[in-house]
């Protein structure tokens, strides 16, 4: 009986190490500015990627996605003053997280609801988000730095 107990316990222990080995890690990519995007979910960075490159670009600080929010369901923070919006038409709303930083020209990208299956419509949201947040925070920087126009 005790030799059956302890066999349990090691493939019980050997199956989990499996499940853990099995988990993916997030993905790291080096940036044109020196810097790493960092992708929570797997496969995330192969849909957001080079938007993320142009978040970095633009001085975004962070931009967060969240359906249900109305007008405020975007959220863009930089150092020009933060921007809200509320979802383009005709795209699907779903959650996700850009933050940039620290060290300088890196990012991180976080999406609680990405899976294979959903990725067009996170491609899509991130597509028409991201352009839509640089273009705000622009007007923002030459608002702050006095032109207005």
């Amino acid at each position: 009986m005790n030799k059956l107990a302890t066999a349990l316990f090691v493939a019980a222990a050997l199956a989990a190490g499996a499940t853990q080995a099995q988990t993916a890690a997030p993905a790291v990519v080096k940036t044109p500015a020196g810097g790493t995007v960092k992708a929570i979910q797997p496969g995330l960075f192969e849909v957001a990627g080079p938007r993320v490159n142009d978040v970095v670009a633009a001085g975004i600080q962070k931009i967060t996605a969240t359906p249900g929010k109305g007008f405020r369901s975007i959220a863009v923070q930089s150092p020009w003053g933060e921007s809200y919006f509320g979802w383009p038409k005709n795209v699907k709303p779903v959650p996700f997280t850009i933050t940039t930083g620290k060290p300088a020209g890196s990012a991180t990208i976080s999406a609680p609801g990405f899976t294979k299956d959903n990725a067009a419509d996170y491609k899509a949201a991130i597509e028409a988000v991201v352009p839509y947040a640089i273009a705000r925070t622009n007007d923002n920087k030459k608002w702050s730095q006095g032109s207005g126009q």
